[in-house]
């Protein structure tokens, strides 16, 4: 039935177009990292090498944030599609300050221990002095990213594909790809890394009032 059809394909495009946008970026990113790493002096190679510690970290860091989000999915849209919409306010509400706290622990972890992490993955010598910062800039607002992944899970699971999907994009497509693109020219190799966490914020500022003026308009 094509009205069934359609909507499936709108509310899973959202998964399909946030793998392609972290595509993309990771392309962008091993460039500017290449081009960036050689003017500081210390190698492009080098330079990916210290990003590719990074994602890895990321890769497990996010793991709990990404199971809060897939977890309520299936609760707001039983509880939407049975107009219960108090449970509905709940779920987020309990998602959005367990993800935070959450986020925040593992990002003071992180923090706290920049200095050794990057001795598990390599000894380096120019690794072990670049990945601390690049793990300082990366994660320092760790605890923001559960309002874009809280925000766009919420509109998957009531049925809203092209809101779910301008939400998923916020922070690769329309903050950190162009961020990564401009602010390196200005502070160089750092200016990647700064990337990061002005686009956290930016997409979760977004995100928050999209959140809230969606679940006000619940009654």
């Amino acid at each position: 039935e094509k009205d069934i059809v359609t909507e499936i394909a709108s509310i899973g495009m959202v998964s399909m177009v946030r793998q392609g946008s972290i595509s993309i970026l990771t392309i962008i990113l091993n460039h500017s990292l290449f081009y960036y790493g050689v003017a500081k002096g210390i190698g492009g190679e080098m330079a990916v090498s210290i990003y590719g510690i990074v994602n890895r970290i990321a890769m497990f860091a996010f793991f709990p944030l990404i199971g809060i989000a897939q977890g309520m999915m299936p609760i707001v849209g039983y509880n939407f599609g049975a107009k219960q919409f108090d449970r509905v306010k709940e779920v987020v509400r309990i998602a959005v300050i367990w993800g935070f706290a959450i986020a925040g622990l593992i990002a003071s972890l992180l923090l706290g221990f920049s200095d050794y992490i990057p001795g598990i993955f390599n000894n380096e010598a120019l690794l072990l002095e670049h990945t601390p910062t690049a793990i300082f800039w990366v994660f320092l607002a760790t605890p923001l990213l559960i309002l874009p992944l809280v925000g766009a899970t919420y509109y998957q699971a009531i049925g809203k594909g092209l809101s779910a999907l301008l939400l998923t994009l916020t922070k690769q497509g329309f903050f950190l790809i162009p961020i990564v693109l401009i602010l390196p020219n200005y502070f160089g190799l750092e200016g990647v890394w700064y990337s990061f966490t002005i686009a956290d914020v930016l997409s979760a500022a977004v995100c928050y009032y999209f959140l809230v003026n969606g679940l006000r308009k619940l009654v």
